[in-house]
């Protein structure tokens, strides 16, 4: 079953035709966590609050391009105790902001800077960065996933994951109920 989620995964996210799938589910942000590299932020902050996340970021320098992000969504099959991995993707976030075509993270971006006032384009310029009352609309929540206990875990870093050469800019951790409604 787990290697059907990893098929229907790797076909959503290379979609080329722009359309999301719709799906009638509702993702409930529960909690969050983040530690940050002082040497990117001179302030993080993750608050999850009535089902909406703010975020507040102070960048003491330019944010170079070639950040990139690991996003792994893991699924709770025990309620909470232990989570497996539903599918893991390592993207270029400037790729990803500056890109026209539409995907799925492309449109969780595009969604996340209506509710703030993030950059478009690289490199990032020193500054306050800011989301507020974010949530994520049902209509960006891809209908293949079951309900449950999700954890979403986002590794922001420079270089190459799991070397000497690796620089951690951000690691965030979400946890959220998916319900279908």
């Amino acid at each position: 079953m787990l290697n059907l989620f990893t098929i229907t995964t790797l076909l959503f996210l290379h979609q080329d035709n722009g359309d999301l799938c719709v799906g009638q589910s509702t993702f409930v942000f529960q909690t969050g966590k983040c530690s940050f590299n002082e040497k990117y932020f001179d302030n993080f902050s993750l608050a999850i609050v009535n089902n909406t996340m703010d975020l507040d970021m102070v960048t003491p320098r330019t944010i170079p391009r070639g950040l990139k992000v690991l996003i792994d969504v893991q699924i709770s099959l025990d309620r909470g105790k232990s989570y497996q991995r539903l599918f893991a993707h390592i993207l270029d976030t400037c790729s990803i902001v500056s890109s026209v075509r539409t995907s799925m993270f492309k449109s969780w971006f595009e969604s996340m800077r209506d509710h703030g006032n993030f950059m478009t384009n690289c490199p990032v310029p020193p500054g306050h960065y800011f989301l507020r009352n974010w949530r994520l609309d049902s209509q960006l929540v891809p209908h293949y996933l079951m309900p449950g206990d999700y954890r979403v875990l986002a590794h922001f870093f420079f270089g190459k994951q799991k070397t000497k050469h690796e620089d951690i800019a951000l690691d965030m951790d979400i946890y959220a109920l998916l319900r279908k409604s």
